[in-house]
């Protein structure tokens, strides 16, 4: 979670982690700098997470500890109707996540603006629709 995490809620913190993804994205590209491009697409991965924790949290529920908060988190979205979303998410933890912070995988940015405003739109749906 972000440093003030504490007076935030989720939501808000998703929020945050989208605007610092969307800045750390056009620094990394502008300066030909693969590390911020890394953490910006990291930083869209935790957007998402933490608008699942949001809904989540909201249904009484928190995701598992360590490496079951995955499985957890798509397990509650198929469990509300929304395997879409879970689909999405597992898209967004391979891509992001996986293939291009951990990777370091830097597509062209054009599809990485692309994913990141996809993230924006899942934020939305799973704040608003879970």
């Amino acid at each position: 979670m972000a440093a003030n995490a504490g007076s935030l809620s989720l939501l808000e913190v998703a929020r945050s982690f989208l605007d610092l993804a969307r800045e750390e994205m056009a620094a990394g590209y502008e300066a030909d700098d693969y590390r911020r491009t890394r953490d910006a697409a990291e930083k869209a991965w935790l957007a998402a997470t933490q608008a699942v924790d949001h809904s989540m949290q909201r249904h009484g529920l928190l995701p598992e500890p360590g490496a079951m908060a995955h499985h957890s988190r798509n397990r509650f979205l198929e469990k509300a109707g929304r395997s879409d979303l879970s689909e999405k998410l597992s898209f967004f933890a391979d891509q992001l996540h996986g293939r291009i912070f951990y990777a370091g995988d830097i597509p062209e940015r054009r599809r990485l603006e692309a994913m990141v405003e996809q993230v924006a739109q899942f934020v939305r749906d799973v704040t608003e629709t879970v």
